[in-house]
């Protein structure tokens, strides 16, 4: 029996090539069409959140350019930061490296320095004990604070940690130093 090479081998792959090519063509003009409407769901829900974490500001913000603190390369940063146009304080977006990855996280300090709120915005950590650092009810604990003693949650000493979620905690602990840290370099709010 004689085999046809072209119908065997050569057309389905031709097929395959097409196919690939017409999908990823669409993927393309589809994500060309929602990338602004999400690019504008990420950033009102960033400014809805840095108003809930600092209402004093009364939701008008001014994006700060100057140098951003990198506590650990690659671990732990402050990402971003805004400063109220009225100049009673600031929202910084910090990235913290947590159990499942990069916590992202948003600390909102006064212009005297204090805590005024801490938000974990974005995590890939497993829900269940872990995320249980993630509730309000245990971030309320950063809120006045002005110092922490440590960049470990379990030798501050100013926080009650949950036991069995330190990689978590101490995530969010060192991402709330890293927004500190932030206020101290830029000599406070001016």
């Amino acid at each position: 029996m004689k085999s046809n090479t072209y119908k065997e081998y050569i057309a389905p792959v031709v097929v395959l090539v097409a196919i690939c090519l017409v999908i990823s063509a669409a993927l393309a003009v589809v994500y060309g069409m929602t990338k602004p409407v999400i690019d504008t769901n990420t950033k009102a829900a960033a400014d809805a959140t840095r108003g809930q974490l600092l209402p004093a500001a009364e939701k008008q913000f001014t994006a700060y350019n100057g140098d951003l603190v990198v506590e650990q390369p690659s671990a732990v940063y402050v990402e971003e930061c805004y400063v109220a146009n009225n100049k009673s304080g600031m929202v910084c977006t910090v990235v913290s490296k947590s159990f499942g990855g990069a916590l992202t996280m948003m600390v909102g300090l006064d212009n005297k320095g204090a805590v005024t709120g801490v938000a974990v915005t974005e995590h890939a950590d497993t829900p269940g004990l872990g995320t249980k650092d993630f509730e309000p009810s245990y971030l309320k604990q950063y809120k006045g604070l002005n110092k922490l003693n440590s960049t470990s949650v379990k030798d501050d000493g100013q926080i009650k940690y949950i036991s069995g979620a330190s990689v978590s905690g101490s995530a969010v602990h060192y991402g709330v130093y890293a927004a500190l840290d932030q206020y101290n370099k830029m000599g406070g709010i001016q």
